[in-house]
């Protein structure tokens, strides 16, 4: 690798950095993982007028929002990537008693969200396949109504 190539480099990098720093410091991601993940988490929070949990890693669910306690699965891959959510043990095992009462998907293409779905706990842990893909989710009409074309570059 070049000089060159290696300080193009480092500004993308510094940039991304940048970016990452501002979003934890307005609260929009909350951890050093998946901003995806968090930024979803977010996103339906806002839609739904809930909250988030005080504890950044609850495993029953990630907002609260009136009746609801809602799971929220991001599903960021490449655009030419057809898998979905992989349903874990977890996922089965959800008692809506004291965990997850809906599961909220926020697919996104290339890092930008493009569909946002609100199912009960019980689509997901019934569900008779292994994963949840999006097609399986646009034929259960459960898509939220939400202009996304925000996003659009």
């Amino acid at each position: 690798m070049s000089d060159t190539a290696i300080k193009e480099t480092v500004q993308l990098w510094l940039e991304y950095v940048r970016a990452r720093q501002a979003l934890f410091t307005k609260g929009i991601v909350r951890s050093f993982k998946s901003p995806e993940a968090d930024f979803a988490e977010h996103l339906i929070a806002s839609m739904f007028k809930g909250v988030l949990p005080s504890n950044k890693s609850n495993p029953a669910y990630d907002v609260i929002a009136g009746d609801k306690r809602i799971q929220v699965k991001s599903v960021a891959k490449a655009s030419d990537n057809k898998n979905g959510y992989i349903i874990k043990e977890k996922d089965r095992n959800n008692n809506p008693q004291i965990g997850a009462t809906h599961y909220a998907f926020v697919f996104f293409n290339e890092l930008i969200p493009t569909g946002v779905f609100l199912v009960p706990e019980g689509f997901v842990r019934e569900f008779h396949k292994t994963q949840i893909k999006r097609s399986d989710l646009e034929k259960s009409d459960c898509k939220v109504d939400v202009d996304l074309s925000i996003f659009k570059m």
